[in-house]
């Protein structure tokens, strides 16, 4: 094997070397060294998924839940391209991805050979960094540069912030080995160790002043990964001092909350109860939030100041009042925070918490008359869903009306449900690849409940090998794109139909016997509690219940139930 080969197996050992557990493989023959690196490591788990895009949301779904990094490998040519969807998904919701792209030599780009496209830099902006690997590597200092690259690349995957990185490898033939592997016993690695940052003692003196002067403290936590300690942190805040703590449902924050439906409560259209809610001092952290009423809601009433707490690079400012940005990460600045800025209970502002309970207590009243009245619709059945989760589920949301349904119903009532949904971009792409991916990466029930789109859109997420037991996937069959049916100006447009629902008469039956899922039915409220009994028990295979609905009586139900959070008062 040629020295440039050996080389290509260090990529494999200094992947496995710096904590990445798990690779994604595509077929394909220009990048079949790096496969073979791969799949010939005992250390890695290699698994190999035809369609690129699913492949790379199945290594984003990996990655999700355990947060180490994960290999993607693919060939030249447009297979890269396949990639770009989830890249731009990892980078915005700061997922660590080391994505390998084969790549023809430099000199024979643009010359009209096969699969050659412009592949250096492909995924920017999107992506932590790029890299180039050399073509040639027979001399000493090119051998140290190509694993230098290596070492710098994987840790930019979770340093500063996690995200993904992409390195090129342009390949020469011969393209497969002519003897056995010999993976290098010290490959060059380069660490970086981790620092803790802190303020100054003039910033922590002006977040102090303004900390005591505001009356009306909201916290806004956004998609993230909330973990036990910023909870607890958290939750000594809301204790201690009166802030109010609004969770959006994929901040995983699950704790007992004062306004776990605040999404209800902030479709109010009166005045007074809107002035009432109106924060002084605003505290964000973490990704988007779901909720269109929070946004155009803080838009509006805008506090005197607003603190976002942020461990990336970049100007986060989706309320339009950003006053500081805190360049820590939310578990560092509350653990700091609780230490040295006055939490006395006296200072506790209960006229605004009253204010925000009894708003709850109203949206708790609408709720319960909605569910009990109304017939079967996607929010009666969310709800249903919701209610019959197993302990210790990890459940993924697909986009669009699907993550705004449980974002309006919250899911406070089971703390040990973890919730991921694809966010960052907020595309309906990938939603079936991800479930899967971090099905494989744990025993808990993975449970995945998405739209009819979404699903067979992505249906290819489950051609492979690998489906695991642990997976149930709850599919909410509109036939179209029901939310173009509630979204105003569009409900009324001739072309609703056939170019923005996108209607259809497919169901996922075929789906399941292709790729070897249980598979169920229902149409009823009725039928549907019959089936979630079972539904979730452990089984030999993934399953998938399909819940179908009348897309006319669906959106009238979901319009009158907008139409009674108006009247929260």
């Amino acid at each position: 094997m040629s020295q440039f080969r050996q080389s290509i197996l260090s990529i494999a050992e200094i992947c496995a070397r710096k904590d990445v557990k798990t690779a994604i493989l595509s077929p394909g023959s220009r990048s079949a060294p790096l496969s073979l690196a791969f799949l010939r490591h005992p250390k890695i788990d290699c698994k190999t998924v035809v369609d690129e895009r699913a492949a790379a949301f199945i290594g984003l779904g990996v990655a999700q839940q355990t947060r180490h990094p994960v290999a993607l490998v693919c060939t030249s040519g447009t297979a890269a391209l396949n990639y770009a969807s989830a890249v731009a998904e990892a980078f915005y919701q700061q997922i660590p991805l080391i994505v390998f792209t084969a790549d023809r030599p430099p000199e024979w780009i643009a010359q009209d050979d096969g699969q050659t496209i412009v592949q250096p830099r492909l995924f920017e902006p999107h992506c932590n960094a790029s890299f180039e690997l050399p073509v040639d590597d027979r001399h000493p200092d090119a051998h140290w540069h190509f694993e230098r690259i290596l070492s710098e690349a994987i840790t930019r995957t979770l340093y500063p912030v996690p995200g993904p990185v992409h390195v090129n490898v342009p390949l020469r033939e011969p393209l497969y080995p002519e003897s056995t592997f010999k993976y290098p016993e010290k490959p060059g690695i380069t660490n970086v160790v981790n620092i803790q940052a802190d303020l100054d003692a003039e910033t922590w003196q002006v977040l102090r002043e303004q900390w005591v002067q505001a009356e009306r403290k909201l916290i806004v936590a956004g998609l993230s990964n909330c973990g036990s300690k910023l909870t607890s942190t958290l939750q000594r805040l809301q204790l201690q001092t009166g802030a109010v703590l609004l969770a959006d449902v994929t901040s995983n924050y699950r704790e007992k909350q004062l306004c776990p439906l605040f999404d209800m409560v902030l479709g109010t259209r009166s005045p007074e109860a809107a002035e009432a809610l109106q924060p002084d001092l605003l505290l964000t952290f973490g990704g988007p939030v779901v909720s269109k009423h929070l946004k155009l809601y803080l838009r509006k009433y805008k506090p005197q100041n607003h603190w976002h707490i942020q461990n990336r690079v970049g100007w986060s400012d989706p309320f339009q009042s950003t006053s500081t940005i805190v360049p820590m990460s939310p578990e560092r600045f509350f653990g700091l925070f609780v230490e040295r800025l006055p939490l006395d209970k006296s200072n506790c502002a209960s006229a605004y918490t009253g204010a925000w309970k009894e708003r709850q207590q109203n949206a708790n009243r609408i709720l319960a008359t909605f569910l009990q009245e109304a017939p079967h619709c996607e929010l009666t059945a969310m709800w249903q869903v919701l209610e019959n989760l197993p302990r210790n589920t990890a459940l993924q949301l697909g986009n669009s009306a699907i993550v705004r349904l449980a974002n309006f119903l919250s899911i406070n009532k089971n703390i040990s449900v973890s919730v991921n949904s694809n966010r960052g971009t907020c595309g309906i792409d990938g939603s079936v690849s991800t479930a899967v991916g971090a099905a494989l990466s744990s025993e808990n029930l993975t449970t995945l409940i998405t739209g009819d789109l979404g699903f067979f859109y992505d249906r290819n997420g489950l051609w492979h090998d690998y489906l695991p037991a642990n997976l149930r996937i709850i599919i909410f069959n509109n036939q179209g794109g029901g939310i173009f049916r509630i979204l105003d100006g569009c409900r009324d447009l001739p072309e609703l139909d056939r170019h923005f629902e996108v209607a259809h008469e497919l169901t996922a039956e075929n789906v399941a016997k292709d790729h070897g899922l249980a598979y169920a039915a229902c149409a009823t409220g009725e039928g549907l509690a019959r089936h979630l009994q079972d539904f979730f028990k452990p089984m030999d295979r993934a399953a998938i219940l399909e819940v179908k609905f009348d897309k006319i009586l669906n959106s009238e139900m979901f319009l009158q139930f907008k139409s009674m959070l108006k009247e929260i008062r």
